[in-house]
């Protein structure tokens, strides 16, 4: 015949198994306590995962659409490059050879780009100096312009230009002094949008004759 210990609690005599029911009780609440917290935590956590995950792509594309601004400039200046003068370029009587799709193309998520409107607000805020005569020069997609890697983008550029505003011509419509300016912007998913500007000079590298031009890039900024 056996026979459970007992403890002394007190001036009480408690059966041993009783305890041993009393900590399990113990320790089951410690448990159910314990993944509460953690369920807690998750559901905590988990907004936070989501947040950075959404800022880490906002920042990817705001990477990608400076980087496209930057190759729209790059390749607008190439071109102007080649031109014999930029009056034309500045009156609107030559533009680029890459205009792509039209004046307000869609943009994956259904919204629009609105290149007149765009070019309305540049010559009215003043982007660049005041009273800048900013004219489209070239748009369409990127893809379209130069070859790029896969997965990066779709995006839409475009670039305008205008004469700087130090040139002596008072009307801003011929360049006399062998100066411009350029906005290149890109627009692209999720709305996401960059443009940067530049000051675009044409100097002679070579006596003549014949003198040798080159367009070089002598001030550029972040404008968005």
């Amino acid at each position: 015949m056996s026979c459970r210990g007992v403890w002394l609690v007190g001036d009480a005599m408690i059966p041993s198994g009783y305890r041993d029911s009393a900590e399990r009780g113990i320790a089951l609440i410690v448990t159910m306590m314990a993944a509460l917290l953690l369920v807690a935590l998750a559901g905590t956590l988990a907004p936070l995962a989501t947040i950075e995950t959404a800022v880490g792509a906002n920042h990817r594309r705001s990477v990608q659409a400076l980087y496209a601004a930057e190759a729209a400039l790059e390749l607008a200046t190439a071109e102007l490059g080649s031109f014999p003068d930029w009056n034309g370029a500045l009156d609107g009587s030559v533009r680029s050879a890459f205009r792509n799709g039209a004046l307000d193309p869609a943009m994956p998520d259904g919204s629009r780009v609105d290149l007149p409107a765009i070019t309305a607000r540049l010559r009215s805020g003043g982007a660049g100096g005041p009273g800048l005569e900013w004219r489209l020069f070239a748009h369409g997609p990127l893809h379209a312009w130069v070859p790029v890697p896969a997965g990066y983008g779709p995006w839409l550029v475009a670039v305008w230009i205008a004469d700087d505003a130090t040139d002596p011509d008072p009307d801003r419509q011929r360049d006399a002094n062998d100066a411009i300016v350029a906005h290149a912007a890109a627009f692209g998913p999720r709305r996401a949008a960059r443009a940067v500007q530049a000051t675009l000079v044409r100097q002679s590298v070579a006596p003549p004759p014949p003198a040798i031009a080159r367009v070089r890039i002598v001030s550029w900024r972040i404008v968005r």
